[in-house]
């Protein structure tokens, strides 16, 4: 294995556009081949001339301004929208009856998103049913005049509102209510009776 010396390099010397100018190109020779080719068992072959080096065309910067390009033209606007008509034109309507402009009558709003219906006045006096059931279990009667007459009122409220079971959660805190007055009669009877 042979070894070339090193020669020093020249970055951008060999290049056309950076060469001298000078009046007549040299003549371009090709250098001798100073290596053999061998392909497994074939005959040695010299190495191909190299290709004749080609000038660079000039950069199409500054030197030589590339032409203009013609750029599409902008879409057209779209089309304007088509509003109908607040009144109607007046004018003869049958039988030459004067045809008057009508009243604005507003379009109505549009609710978007959710629109709650959750009938929370009966929840709660449904809740206040079960702290009397749960008072009276526990034979207390101060959460029981204080939830029935509460969650009465609630039911009142909720069926003023529209919801469905507000009547009959008034109902059952007045029968829960009703239910521990007696429950009071019978225990003071049963005290007194002893």
């Amino acid at each position: 294995m042979s070894t070339e010396p090193e020669r020093r390099v020249e970055l951008g010397k060999d290049r056309v556009q950076d060469a001298p100018e000078s009046s007549a190109p040299p003549p371009v020779s090709p250098p001798a081949p100073t290596e053999r080719m061998w392909v497994d068992d074939a005959p040695p072959a010299e190495l191909p001339p190299p290709a004749p080096a080609q000038p660079e065309l000039p950069w199409a910067g500054i030197e030589r301004p590339a032409p203009p390009v013609e750029l599409p033209p902008y879409p057209p606007p779209p089309p304007a929208p088509v509003y109908p008509q607040a009144y109607p034109v007046p004018g003869q309507v049958g039988y030459g009856a004067p045809r008057y402009p009508l009243p604005y009558q507003p379009v109505p709003m549009q609710r978007y998103g959710y629109a709650d219906t959750t009938p929370i006045w009966s929840i709660l006096s449904f809740c206040c049913v079960a702290a009397s059931v749960v008072g009276g279990a526990m034979l207390c009667g101060l959460p029981i005049l204080v939830t029935a007459p509460t969650g009465i009122v609630l039911g009142i409220v909720g069926h003023a509102r529209g919801e469905q079971m507000g009547k009959w959660a008034a109902i059952a805190n007045g029968v829960v209510a009703a239910l521990a007055a007696l429950a009071v009669v019978l225990f003071v009877v049963a005290l007194g009776s002893l």
